[in-house]
């Protein structure tokens, strides 16, 4: 779900609050933040994972980094088609 948008700073955080994912994690939250590049020329997006495992032998979500990376190629690659 959609904890907060935050328009002057470009940044949404979601929070996990039903799932799969809290049989593995107490808490889970993605924060996405957009920048705009100094030339002008398009913005860099910083994404951030906040969670807690719920014991030592459940893994990092590198699942979720992956595709986040996916994601946002391509979000990159929709929004630069034909220019």
């Amino acid at each position: 779900m959609v904890e907060s948008i935050d328009w002057e700073n470009k940044t949404i955080t979601f929070k996990v609050t039903e799932g799969d994912m809290l049989n593995e994690y107490k808490y889970f939250k993605i924060m996405i933040k957009v920048t705009p590049r100094s030339d002008g020329e398009g913005s860099v997006v910083h994404w951030t994972m906040e969670y807690e495992r719920i014991h030592e032998g459940v893994a990092h979500p590198e699942v979720l980094l992956r595709l986040a990376i996916k994601v946002s190629k391509d979000i990159d690659s929709h929004l630069t088609r034909g220019n």
